[in-house]
């Protein structure tokens, strides 16, 4: 099977597109193996455990918008890092819904992107490791605690608030970098979509940064792209009916709105949530913040406010941003539709790749362009193939997150999807 349909070189050339992409398809797969590799298994703890844990420094390593963070070490496992998580507020409340979250975060199956419970439990914690805010009294509280095994360096705000003089000097390389955090998260949300969560309360201080293995605090390659992991999941919604014993007045179903049936008002939450996001990343206020009066009338997507232009990325990510904010929760891009636009920018293809032979659809007008993007694929499969074979023979080199996040996009690109990312891209 092999060598048959190899009498011409066209017949040739088509089965080496196929064989690499096959081979990236195997790649991502390696990849996967490699960065989820503490994912798999994972030590579960309780309070019983809280005495096998030693703070590595005293000092927070992550202010998130419900915790803060400390790098611990655990004497039952020593090699491994983890990260010890003080829930904010000492109030009933606070702790139901940081208990709530805990629950949708065991709800569905480990992803690279979604922050890991390795453990829950109501602890007496030390004053000195309470917020700043919180610690006044100079007592013992009790917190919810939660084990991790993945320890976070900031959160994305801080991101933005120390890259805001690199993002004037250096735009090209910030936007890109957002790029690459957008299209984590958008990883991570799908997930969660696949599992009929909605996150429902995507800020920039609920995504954590965590930085490569082996990269000192404050040091090593800042070129290396971080991990992106969504936490805070107190806000969260399932995409379920509600339970008749939940509240007897709803028993009657045929009485259900389905907005109520379905959940259908909270599965484009996060698309929207995500395109706030955007602006943030950039260093722009939130439009609906700026703007008040957006809010209170049937704005159109032209209404929002433009991000300045100042790299190859601004316009496309202005575009994304745009039609995730889109009012209509119908209209508005669905989060794979998102991760598929992330990833046409940060790898292509652009220009004249993707101009229509013609005015019209019709299989005539999109024949020719399909055959280009598809020679283009075989070429771009073949450069990367040859980038991992020259890296295989270097000494104590090993894949990085961007290559994993490289490989899924060439391993499942096909040109109809990229003509379909492109049209909502670069429409006039």
């Amino acid at each position: 099977m092999l060598l048959s349909n190899t009498d011409s070189r066209e017949g040739v050339y088509s089965k080496l597109g196929g064989l690499y992409a096959e081979s990236l398809r195997r790649l991502a797969l390696k990849c996967e193996e490699h960065f989820t590799r503490s994912q798999r298994n994972p030590l579960r703890f309780d309070e019983s455990s809280w005495s096998l844990f030693k703070l590595t420094c005293s000092t927070p390593c992550c202010h998130a918008a419900d915790a803060i963070y400390y790098s611990a070490s655990c004497s039952s496992d020593p090699r491994s890092p983890y990260a010890v998580k003080i829930c904010r507020s000492p109030s009933e409340d606070a702790k139901q819904g940081h208990l709530y979250g805990l629950s949708v975060q065991q709800s569905y199956p480990p992803h690279f992107n979604l922050q890991q419970d390795c453990g829950h439990f109501i602890a007496r914690v030390p004053h000195s490791m309470l917020p700043p805010e919180e610690n006044q009294r100079h007592c013992e509280q009790e917190r919810v605690v939660v084990i991790t095994r993945e320890v976070p360096r900031q959160s994305a705000a801080g991101f933005v608030q120390q890259g805001a003089a690199f993002h004037r000097s250096h735009p090209e390389v910030y936007e890109r970098r957002v790029c690459f955090l957008l299209l984590q998260l958008c990883n991570g949300l799908e997930h969660l979509k696949e599992h009929g969560i909605a996150h429902g309360n995507l800020c920039l201080e609920n995504l954590l940064l965590v930085p490569p293995p082996h990269q000192p605090p404050g040091g090593g390659n800042q070129n290396q792209l971080p991990r992106l992991l969504v936490s805070g999941f107190a806000k969260a919604q399932r995409h379920s009916a509600p339970h008749p014993a939940a509240d007897p007045l709803l028993t009657d179903r045929s009485r259900l709105a389905p907005e109520i049936l379905s959940a259908s008002q909270y599965r484009k939450f996060d698309e929207f949530q995500t395109g706030i996001l955007i602006y943030e990343l950039l260093h722009q206020p939130n439009p609906f913040t700026a703007s008040p009066a957006l809010k209170g009338r049937d704005y159109r997507c032209e209404d929002l406010p433009p991000v300045p232009h100042v790299s190859l990325y601004s316009a496309g990510l202005q575009r994304l941003a745009h039609l995730l904010l889109h009012p209509d929760p119908t209209q508005r891009l669905h989060i794979q539709g998102a991760r598929r636009a992330l990833q046409s920018l940060l790898w292509g293809p652009r220009g004249g790749l993707l101009e229509r032979d013609g005015p019209g659809d019709g299989p005539r007008h999109e024949g020719p362009r399909h055959e280009r993007l598809l020679s283009w694929l075989d070429v771009k499969r073949a450069l990367l193939m040859m980038k991992f074979a020259e890296r295989s023979l270097e000494p104590e080199q090993s894949a990085e997150l961007e290559d994993w996040l490289c490989c899924q996009y060439f391993s499942s690109a096909n040109p109809p999807n990229l003509c379909h990312t492109a049209d909502l891209l670069y429409a006039n």
